[in-house]
């Protein structure tokens, strides 16, 4: 699940925004907030709730120059890695904007006028955004679970957890496509380089998918995200 976080003081853009992202951007939790002025500690609580893959920041704000630049340099004091871009109507009014979003380390800017009669195109141009981040191809951020497939490590409530190879396949490509449904002939092809043995690879995938129910368990006992569908398969749905 992707999640996108937009911070911007103008209820039409946001609603914009909103409508274009869900539609064009699959598997993704779009999340807004119209700014108020509301205090610095607000949205850094937000950041830590929603942990968005990529923020979209207004450059001005409640009449406030540049107060999204701002933020944004306050919030990345606490989360360096932050992925974000900045939407802005200014920039041919202030030669600056574009050397400050450099500097407090945005992805881009976009310029509000560019957009407002096509925002299919802003969409595409953010979801290029996102593509970019290495960091949302690595990790998948699907609370209270979290995969690195760089690090083939698995965390449940942060805590590291031990897999198997067939285990962490098996988990991954559930959790990448999720509510999609898997047969268990499907998940075995796609967890091993193995030739699919007739009326061996069921019991195979039902033990598995048992030892990951059960390493669950042992953490959180109300963790139960992989649902089996009657004569069909497997799917995640948490």
């Amino acid at each position: 699940m992707i999640t996108i976080l937009i911070i911007e003081d103008d209820q039409v853009w946001i609603d914009l925004l909103l409508d274009e992202l869900e539609n064009s951007i699959k598997d993704s939790s779009i999340k807004s907030i119209l700014f108020k002025d509301q205090n610095d500690e607000f949205f850094l609580d937000k950041v830590k709730e929603f942990k968005p893959n990529l923020v979209i920041f207004d450059v001005n704000m409640g009449g406030k120059p540049k107060a999204g630049i701002k933020l944004a340099r306050y919030i990345k004091k606490n989360y360096p890695n932050l992925v974000f871009v900045f939407l802005t109507s200014q920039k041919n009014v202030d030669p600056l904007i574009l050397d400050n979003a450099a500097e407090v380390g945005a992805d881009t800017v976009y310029d509000k006028n560019d957009f407002a009669t096509d925002i299919e195109v802003l969409g595409k141009f953010i979801k290029n955004s996102l593509n970019k981040d290495n960091n949302i191809k690595n990790i998948i951020n699907e609370p209270p679970l979290e995969i690195d497939f760089k690090a083939r490590s698995i965390k449940l409530h942060n805590i590291d957890m031990a897999f198997t190879r067939m285990e962490f396949e098996i988990l991954s490509h559930l959790i990448k496509n999720k509510n999609q449904v898997f047969t268990k002939f499907q998940l075995y092809d796609h967890s091993t380089n193995d030739i699919v043995h007739e009326n061996t690879f069921e019991n195979t995938i039902v033990s598995h998918i048992k030892a990951i129910r059960d390493k669950f368990k042992k953490i959180d006992k109300n963790f139960n995200p992989i649902k089996t569908v009657q004569s069909i398969g497997y799917k995640y749905d948490n």
